[in-house]
């Protein structure tokens, strides 16, 4: 590359009927000048370019930063949604096990009492029906003792009746097999 001051120095040799030496020295320095304004304004440009392509280059790692940042955001909201959708997946399922549970449990309770209900009307029959024979016996002794007592009677009669006429007559013994028991 050719610097300003070269173009400045630059010697020509002289010939006959050449160039104007000054005529000449004059254009060499103003393109030296012009050169020099073009190198400084192309230097100038240099660093401009390499301070944009510095700050390009840290607004690329900002975006990639970003865009990395976001991703990862969206990344994390979606493992959150499917953690949720999950936690509430196995809520929902442990809602279902303790209503099954509390069912089952309800239904084995109502089966012991209706097994208990059962047997209590059981129990109930049993004893109206012991009840129905016991009032059965009473009944029975009831219609023995009156037949006794009026067979007691008669005989209490006759006797009256005989002792007029003297003559004595035994009573009848009294049946216990009809009194005590079956």
């Amino acid at each position: 590359m050719i610097t300003p001051l070269e173009v400045q120095n630059q010697e020509f040799k002289v010939k006959f009927k050449g160039y104007d030496r000054e005529e000449v020295r004059h254009f060499l320095y103003m393109l030296a000048e012009e050169l020099q304004t073009l190198l400084e304004l192309n230097r100038d440009q240099s660093q401009e370019l390499s301070v944009l392509r510095s700050r390009l280059k840290d607004m690329e790692d900002r975006d990639r930063i970003l865009k990395d940042t976001l991703i990862s955001a969206q990344q994390i909201k979606k493992e959150i949604q499917e953690n949720a959708s999950k936690e509430a997946m196995l809520i929902m399922r442990e809602g279902q096990l303790k209503a099954e549970t509390i069912f089952e449990s309800a239904k084995k309770e109502v089966d012991k009492i209706g097994m208990h209900l059962m047997d209590l009307k059981r129990q109930r029959n049993d004893i109206l029906a012991e009840i129905e024979m016991m009032v059965t016996r009473f009944a029975h002794f009831i219609e023995v003792e009156r037949q006794q007592a009026q067979e007691s009677d008669k005989i209490h009669r006759l006797l009256l009746e005989k002792k007029e006429t003297k003559v004595v007559v035994q009573p009848p013994v009294r049946n216990e097999r009809l009194v005590g028991g079956s």
